[in-house]
């Protein structure tokens, strides 16, 4: 555990210090998290065993769910910010409850999109390789969550120069 800390740091040391050298914000996130998928899928690989083969089909569907989550999750913040934008200006009930159903489509959404794409996996991978996949993901976000965390705190606590 210690060694993937190690690991999870080490990788977000370097997004961070890419960040700082390029200005760009375009440049910047398309760099940090290539990075970060990167690292992601290596990592995916080894825990889940996955032979040459194995692991190109089910990284083809994959990139091919990742694709349609962001797309989701996209649409899912565009319904919320429209939202804040009402409830700021105080707009009338009935168009609020629109967006409040519409992201409730949209969370649906989200959540068909996962169960489908575990459906998916099972013709391409076992169901041991399927679990470990499920954890590997929880635990993935939450480590980078975490080190994101201790970061920000460490960097708000550092001394200005």
């Amino acid at each position: 555990m210690k060694s993937m800390r190690l690991i999870y740091s080490f990788l977000i040391f370097s997004l961070l210090t890419s960040i700082q050298l390029f200005s760009q914000e375009r440049m910047t996130r398309s760099h940090g998290g290539e990075r970060i998928e990167q690292f992601k899928k290596v990592r995916l690989m080894e825990v889940m065993k996955m032979d040459e083969e194995t692991s190109i089909r089910f990284f083809a569907r994959y990139n091919k769910y990742e694709e349609t989550m962001r797309a989701i999750q996209r649409d899912h913040n565009d319904l919320i910010d429209q939202l804040q934008k009402l409830a700021k200006s105080h707009a009338d009930n009935p168009a609020m409850e629109q967006l409040i159903k519409d992201i409730g489509m949209c969370e649906e959404k989200i959540a068909e999109t996962r169960s489908k794409f575990l459906e998916e996996l099972h013709d391409v991978i076992t169901v041991q390789q399927i679990a470990e996949y499920v954890v590997f993901e929880r635990n993935f976000n939450n480590n980078l969550k975490e080190i994101m965390r201790d970061f920000a705190k460490e960097r708000w606590n550092r001394p200005r120069e």
